[in-house]
């Protein structure tokens, strides 16, 4: 493909809208007769409801309709589980909970009432005047405590705040110990994190009384899923709920839930008027999804020359208030429990998960949704088996690694990794980084009391799900059509969320078809298109070998069409830029657009074709395809399909007396299978990157002991910003996935993975003179004074 036409073809359908201030998101659609909503919530982080007053807000100027959890019980069903384990006899409990707070509230925001007005500062205005009465309650705060016989309980009929419990045992655990000649245990904490895109969440719902009909534009990853829960929690059949996805300010896995936007969609319901919700930064920061807030225990077993045997961790996670019907982030233990053996061989795994309760906000998904939280402890692992031996840590991990010529390869947990070279992978990481004279400078810094350390961190990145009694689950499914005057239509349920996915998949249309891209239009944003959107890293997997696969039929009809009016053999036409033509005879051809229009309307297929092509339905060129995972639909228990990887080298300054640290360099050499724009890739590294440097050095939601978030604006939640970010060196291996139409790989949530224990090796390795041992994140300058005995 010419560079020059990608660029142009970009400027227009995509970029271009944005820089010229062309995109449309939720705020800018606009309907005759809008009502605007306020949502009142808690006070409290655990209280009784005793009463809720909306007198007083309802005869406010401006407001049509007032929603209490009393109104909304009788309206619909208990918001529906997003994920349901208990037929494989998992301890797995389903809460019974509603938009609007019923009974309890159980974390401070959540909703309790909710306004419709004229106009959004009237509807603020009311939501001023209504009284709630509660009866407060002991707040829990923290897993470990919500574990503890005789702590508060969110849910009573529960009897604990147990929500998940799975245990995972692989090989002979006792015997694998018995055989080591060392153990090393660690505890690994993480903060509590999320992904606090740039557009918070919004909602414009309209409900037409006369046909039943529910109409929903969302700031939403998956308009199909949305439409799901949204079908099953009204009693709307799933025909008559219809979701938009207009452009998305950002997503990382925080736009895979839906329950707030059931709030304008019941005021919709009680008003026949359109109702609008757009939340504050203040409201997202109290209100939206959390991620990992995570407690390893674990015990590693080894030999004397660096050989990891096996495992053996406890990990407890801090739900919030919960993980399956807000969001979907219970599931995540699972494969945080299965991705603990990362790159490497190991004999037996066993793994003792807990999902905990809590009085904070919900958990959900936030890119690396589980599987980064068991390959960042594999990685602090590694990093203390080279200081415990004595060991380089590239060194340990290349007498562990899986070797090139054993893919595809059962990991120990059941994962089947697909392809790569991981010895490879690092080697080019430390050539690029250049580290045997990093080693050499650390080496003569240390004399002059300065300190930097190198980092090493290396990452196996499950991605492409179908994941079975979870909504991430299924096929992805395209539509693909030729119009009359020669442009191809690609109908998909991959939306973009700002990972380019419309860029690629244009791309791919193009390159398979011998389309012009200019004559290539991506449809998307729709929950008439089916499938279930970007998650899990699942666009290059799922989405573009649809794409690919409905391309390729398209292709071949097209050819079997011209093949029959020229009396050739459809192997002897080839397409290129959108031109039809006999490879041994150039001059002999037909323009796309002029095939189409011969067959379409004049003279007509019926005069151009034979009987037999007309009777297989092969005109108009029209196809709708789906596709599945070959390694899932083989083995139900195998949930992802690709495996890439990434192998991360951090150059760090920290400062002793400040306990500031400085990234000096950051390389990361990433394999992501077939590469089909490497710049789009890059991208996508780069903001993983940045976001594993806050994880690791900056960023927590911070609760108090009365269970107020203490963090709610970018003052206090410490995002880095382009000064704390060095320059990410990106570079590329390519080993092509064996299971994807195109070759293919995830790629998105590695780096956030990679980059934040890359980054915390390099402190502790800064610091090793003090015998430091980082145990937590983020690791913040208050913390590091600690550790050396600064403060």
């Amino acid at each position: 493909m010419v560079e020059k036409e990608l660029e142009k073809w970009r400027y227009r359908e995509r970029e271009g809208r944005y820089v010229t201030g062309r995109g449309r998101y939720i705020n800018d659609i606009e309907m005759p007769n809008t009502l605007y909503c306020a949502i009142i919530g808690s006070t409290y982080p655990h209280a009784r409801i005793k009463k809720v007053d909306v007198s007083k807000a309802k005869k406010c100027p401006g407001v049509v309709a007032t929603l209490t959890g009393e109104e909304v019980v009788k309206m619909m069903n208990p918001l529906p589980a997003n994920a349901d384990y208990r037929p494989l006899g998992w301890h797995w409990r389903i809460p019974k909970v509603y938009p609007l707070a019923v009974d309890k509230v159980r974390f401070i925001g959540e909703p309790v009432a909710a306004i419709a007005a004229t106009d959004k500062y009237a509807a603020a205005d009311a939501a001023e005047l209504v009284e709630v009465e509660y009866e407060p309650l002991p707040p829990v705060l923290d897993a470990l405590s919500a574990m503890k016989r005789g702590a508060p309980l969110l849910y009573e009929d529960w009897g604990d705040n147990i929500q998940a419990h799975v245990e995972f045992k692989f090989g002979d655990i006792d015997g694998t110990f018995a055989r080591a000649d060392r153990i090393i245990k660690f505890e690994w904490r993480e903060g509590r994190e999320s992904g606090f895109p740039i557009e918070p969440r919004g909602a414009l719902a309209y409900y037409d009384r006369e046909s039943d009909t529910l109409t929903l534009w969302s700031s939403t990853q998956s308009p199909v899923l949305a439409q799901r829960y949204i079908s099953k929690a009204l009693n709307i059949p799933s025909g008559n709920v219809k979701v938009f996805a207009p452009d998305i300010g950002g997503g990382f896995g925080n736009k895979l839930h839906w329950w707030i936007d059931l709030i304008p969609c019941l005021l919709s319901m009680k008003t026949g008027r359109p109702v609008k919700f757009f939340e504050s930064r203040y409201q997202n920061f109290l209100t939206q999804p959390h991620q990992r807030d995570v407690i390893w225990n674990a015990e590693v077993a080894i030999t004397n020359d660096g050989k990891v045997l096996g495992l053996k961790a406890r990990l407890i996670v801090d739900y919030g208030v919960e993980g399956t019907n807000r969001g979907a982030g219970a599931s995540s233990i699972v494969p945080a429990s299965l991705s603990t053996p990362n790159a490497y061989k190991l004999e037996a795994v066993y793994v003792d998960a807990y999902g905990v309760v809590t009085n904070k906000s919900f958990y959900c998904a936030y890119r690396g949704y589980g599987k980064d939280k068991g390959i960042k402890l594999m990685e602090r692992i590694m990093n203390l088996i080279s200081r415990e031996l004595g060991i380089p840590p590239e060194e340990v991990r290349y007498r562990n690694f899986i070797q090139p010529n054993e893919f595809p390869y059962r990991q120990i947990s059941g994962y089947v990794y697909d392809s790569g070279n991981y010895p490879e992978l690092l080697r080019k990481a430390l050539q690029y980084v250049g580290i045997d004279e990093w080693r050499r400078r650390q080496e003569e810094l240390r004399k002059e009391g300065k300190y930097i350390g190198i980092g090493v961190a290396f990452t196996v990145e499950p991605a492409g799900g179908a994941i079975p009694y979870c909504i991430f689950s299924g096929f992805e499914n395209v539509r693909m059509r030729i119009t009359s005057d020669g442009i191809a239509e690609v109908f998909t349920g991959t939306t973009d969320i700002g990972q380019s996915s419309i860029t690629t998949i244009a791309q791919v249309t193009s390159s398979i078809l011998g389309l012009k891209i200019s004559d290539v239009k991506v449809f998307t944003g729709s929950s008439d298109y089916l499938g279930s959107g970007p998650w899990s890293s699942r666009g290059a997997v799922y989405g573009l070998s649809a794409v690919a696969k409905a391309a390729k039929i398209l292709r071949d009809r097209i050819l079997t069409v011209v093949a029959q009016m020229w009396e050739v053999k459809p192997e002897e036409l080839t397409i290129e830029d959108s031109v039809v033509f006999i490879k041994s005879e150039p001059t002999k051809r037909i323009n796309i657009k002029d095939l189409c229009e011969m067959l379409y309307y004049f003279p007509g297929q019926h005069k151009v074709l034979k009987g037999d092509l007309l009777l297989r339905g092969l005109v108009p060129f029209d196809v709708s395809v789906s596709w599945f995972s070959p390694l899932t639909a083989k083995d139900s228990k195998i949930t992802y399909t690709t495996y890439c990887s990434s192998a991360d080298i951090a150059i760090v300054d920290v400062d002793i007396d400040t306990g500031m640290v400085k990234i000096l360099r950051y390389v990361t050499v990433h394999d992501a299978g077939k590469l089909i724009n490497p710049e789009i890739v890059e991208g996508q590294v780069h903001g993983g990157v940045a976001q594993g440097i806050g994880g690791a050095l900056y960023e927590e939601l911070v609760y108090n002991e009365e269970g107020q978030l203490l963090t709610t604006s970018y003052s206090t939640y410490l995002i880095p910003s382009a000064m704390e970010i060095p320059n990410i060196e990106v570079h590329h291996m390519e080993t092509p996935s064996p299971f994807t139409e195109l070759g293919t790989k995830g790629m998105g949530e590695g780096p956030i993975i990679g980059s934040k224990v890359a980054v915390v090796n390099a402190v502790e390795d800064a610091l090793s003179p003090f015998n430091v041992v980082i145990t937590k994140t983020p690791v913040t300058p208050e913390y590091l004074l600690k550790l050396i005995g600064k403060i």
